[in-house]
């Protein structure tokens, strides 16, 4: 499988499996230790059904908690390194802060607009991976246009002067997913839309992400200290 020529002249995106699992277990029990649940709750879905009951700000105290765990990036790339190499080769620029998405049921929760990476200044030669901490279900987690479509759309809107304007708001509301197994992550490049929609369930959906580059690109970026060097060798 050539995953390069997918992600760079493809659909743009692919879900693909995670190579090393145990060190994404760990990045997982890892997350339950450093937002203080370790040795209260250790399964997925009742920490999931916990979540889907607390409050916005509860949530977001949960983020800040996450502030400390430095190591967390680190493991996604090597769970993930078959990948990471193929795109950006052994010598990367890597989030130093893996982001942790917390997403909570209902209507009435945020939803994410569509957006590509390049929206809040992120290098154009940048890699993304996001991958769920279980299961998703029929309603999935985060929908992405391909890049066909990413590219017609944005192609539109700069012509109109646009940003997320009602057009692409409206094609929201037509998305599905894509489903994504525990041990799935998805990769994509960052010309591609994407975003979530709202889902009625009584867990909420707990997924991660990060982001890297070649050393041999350009690291093109607002804050220089989002990034730090990595090496695979």
């Amino acid at each position: 499988m050539n995953i390069f020529n997918e992600i760079i002249n493809g659909q743009g995106y692919k879900v693909l499996p995670i190579k090393n699992m145990k060190i994404f277990n760990k990045l997982r029990l890892n997350f339950f230790k450093n937002i203080g649940l370790k040795n209260k709750i250790t399964k997925i879905d009742i920490l999931r059904k916990k979540i889907a009951k607390m409050k916005n700000s509860e949530v977001n105290n949960l983020m800040v908690k996450l502030l400390s765990f430095n190591d967390a990036s680190t493991q996604m790339i090597q769970a993930c390194s078959n990948i990471v190499e193929e795109l950006s080769g052994k010598d990367i620029f890597i989030q130093r802060r893996l982001n942790t998405i917390f997403n909570l049921p209902g209507k009435e929760q945020r939803r994410q607009w569509p957006h590509y990476e390049l929206m809040s200044g992120i290098s154009p030669y940048t890699f993304v991976m996001w991958a769920p901490f279980h299961d998703l279900d029929d309603e999935g987690g985060v929908y992405y246009f391909n890049q066909k479509e990413s590219m017609k759309i944005i192609k539109y809107e700069h012509s109109k002067g646009l940003v997320n304007s009602p057009h692409i708001l409206d094609m929201m509301n037509y998305q599905k997913p894509p489903k994504i197994k525990y041990g799935e992550v998805i990769v994509f490049n960052p010309f591609i839309l994407h975003g979530n929609i709202s889902f009625n369930s009584n867990l909420a959906r707990i997924a991660c992400s990060v982001r890297f580059q070649s050393i041999k690109k350009p690291l093109m970026q607002k804050n220089t200290d989002f990034f730090k060097y990595y090496s695979l060798r």
